[in-house]
């Protein structure tokens, strides 16, 4: 957003330097696609983050998975559950991914602040199963 805002300032101080309307016009023009690919290079790379992020996660949650199946009584059915809340919360946060990959604009920022917390809770969670998964060797 910071980088709107310069490229938007920017463009208003070189249109100081433009000499016709035309050059002013096309100096703004430029200023806004600047902008506009930019902000579609976040979305992309922010994409990519969360992809990998989640490939990463299903990853560990197999490992819990194999974990658990060695466990017994109460341990196994534990961290059977919380296995399943861990999944349940990827699957929401794929859900929404794959809406944030449609979306653009406002809408987008607007998402990965919302996709960010997910994340944040998410791995949250992960870690404090990961723990209680230690704790019960």
């Amino acid at each position: 957003m910071k980088h709107i805002l310069l490229s938007t300032i920017l463009c208003f101080s070189l249109s100081a330097f433009a000499t016709t309307k035309e050059e002013v016009q096309q100096k703004t023009s430029d200023a806004a696609a600047a902008a506009v690919d930019y902000s579609k290079e976040q979305k992309e790379q922010f994409q990519k983050d969360m992809d990998a992020k989640l490939a990463e996660l299903k990853q560990e949650i197999t490992a819990l998975k194999k974990s658990a199946s060695e466990k017994t009584g109460d341990a196994k059915k534990e961290m059977k559950e919380q296995i399943k809340a861990l999944e349940a919360q990827q699957d929401e946060l794929k859900k929404d991914l794959a809406k944030l990959k449609k979306s653009s604009g406002k809408a987008w920022t607007e998402m990965k602040t919302g996709m960010s917390k997910a994340w944040d809770a998410l791995s949250s969670s992960y870690a404090k199963a990961k723990e209680e998964f230690k704790e019960s060797k």
